[in-house]
Formats: structure tokens, C-alpha cells, sequence
């Protein structure tokens, strides 16, 4: 007979780690060393072998950019405890106390399976950001001099193709742009058009550090810019 395991939960419905983290729920597995990472996990991804670790929520005032701010709360309590990967569990904002609310699900990976979740993130791909909250004022922009005015709360997905150039500026004549072309398994990148989805650099990891580009401002933490496609609405889907 095959032998059971059995793992305990915490339920820690008050059990705050720092102002606004709370563990919601906890798998009783201890002395985890601090994880590096902090992956998003793709749906393809084999998910049989990650441990479940805990359900964490983070809550801040409903401001017009506050997802990264959570996520990176979150992420910063998650790896303590030797949390590597999450899911989304739910996102909400708003509410009598007009707060905005992350809740993600955190697991520990094997280090091959977070190699084969790097595998599976969509390749060529480009993410733009206008602002982060649904009824803030649009952006625009341009992708090779077509304008584009992109709505507050959505985002804009380009798929690059062999051979081509994409140009996307925003501004004008002596405004900023960036150029991209496609590349063998290149990385998704994500770009931000207002500021949003650029937390204070003492939140960041090292190696999530976002940078300026005058008005365009690039996500470093694919992690992050994963989550917020997920928590966004596409404003060219179909």
C-alpha cells in the first residue's frame, strides 16, 4: 500500500507578518531556506510536484497604482518562508473601504520545474501598460506612427514576427521610443506607459530592478508583468 501523506494547515486569520500581509492559510512545513525567486506559475506548467506553502493576502488603499506595491509585499513574506512560485487565488478593489486586495497561493518548485515553467512563458510577445485603475484617464501611443489611445485598467499585447520591426513611441517628435524586433526564444517584455508597475527600488529584487526610458518604463520582473496580464483587461483580444 502506497504510504499517505498528510500535510497540516494553519488557519492564521489574523496572523499579520507585516502591515498589510496576512497569512490566510499555512501548510506546516518548516525550515525552508529564503527563496531567490518568486515565479508566476504558467497553467501548461506539470504543477504535481510543488509543495503548497501558504495563502497569503496583501491590502492597500485603492490607489490609482497599487498592484505592484502588493505583489512585492506578498513576495517578500512568501520567499521567507521558502516560497519560489504562486497562483493567483483573487484580486479585488474598491468596496466599502475602498481598498484594493491581492490574495495569491504560494508554493516551493523544484528547480527543474521552474526551468520547464521559463519554458513555457509565451516568447515574442510585448505587453503595454496605460494606467492600472478602470476609469482613470487613457494613454496614447504609437506602434510604427499608427496612434493607439489605450484605456486606464486594460493593456496592449503585440506578438513580434520574424523579419519585423516594431516601433513604439510615445509623444512627440522628441519623445520616447523604443524599437523591438522578434528573437529565438525571446523573453516576454513588458512596458509601462504612466509609471504604474514600477515599485520603490527598496521593494524590488536585484535582478527586478524596472528602469526609465523618459515616458516609457520597462517591468523588469516578469513575474510581476505576468500577474498584471492577468489582473488586467486585453484591449486588442480577437
Amino acid at each position: 500500500m502506497k504510504n499517505l501523506v498528510i500535510t497540516l494547515f494553519i488557519f492564521l486569520p489574523i496572523s499579520l507578518l507585516s502591515q498589510n500581509v496576512e497569512i490566510i492559510q499555512q501548510a506546516d512545513i518548516k525550515n525552508l531556506p529564503e527563496a531567490k525567486i518568486f515565479a508566476f506559475i504558467e497553467p501548461t506548467t506539470d504543477t504535481s510536484d510543488i509543495r503548497y506553502l501558504a495563502t497569503m493576502s496583501a491590502t492597500a488603499k485603492n490607489k490609482k497604482s497599487v498592484i505592484e506595491n502588493l505583489y512585492f509585499d506578498i513576495r517578500k513574506e512568501a520567499t521567507q518562508i521558502g516560497a519560489n512560485c504562486y497562483k493567483i487565488r483573487s484580486f479585488e478593489r474598491g468596496g466599502s473601504q475602498n481598498e484594493a486586495i491581492l490574495i495569491l497561493d504560494c508554493y516551493v518548485a523544484s528547480e527543474s520545474t521552474l526551468k520547464e515553467n521559463t519554458k513555457n512563458h509565451e516568447n515574442n510577445v510585448v505587453f503595454i501598460f496605460g494606467g492600472e485603475r478602470e476609469g482613470e484617464p487613457s494613454t496614447s501611443f504609437k506602434i510604427n506612427d499608427e496612434e493607439i489611445e489605450l484605456s486606464s485598467g486594460t493593456y496592449y499585447k503585440i506578438t513580434l514576427k520574424p523579419e519585423e520591426k516594431i516601433k513604439i513611441s510615445k509623444g512627440s517628435i522628441t519623445g520616447a521610443s523604443i524599437t523591438l524586433r522578434w528573437e529565438k526564444d525571446k523573453k516576454p517584455a513588458f512596458y509601462t506607459l504612466s509609471g504604474f508597475g514600477l515599485a520603490p527600488m527598496n521593494q524590488q529584487p536585484m535582478n527586478g530592478i524596472s528602469f526609465n526610458t523618459a515616458n516609457i518604463n520597462k517591468i523588469q520582473n516578469i513575474s510581476l508583468g505576468l500577474l498584471l496580464t492577468k489582473l488586467l483587461k486585453q484591449a486588442n483580444e480577437g
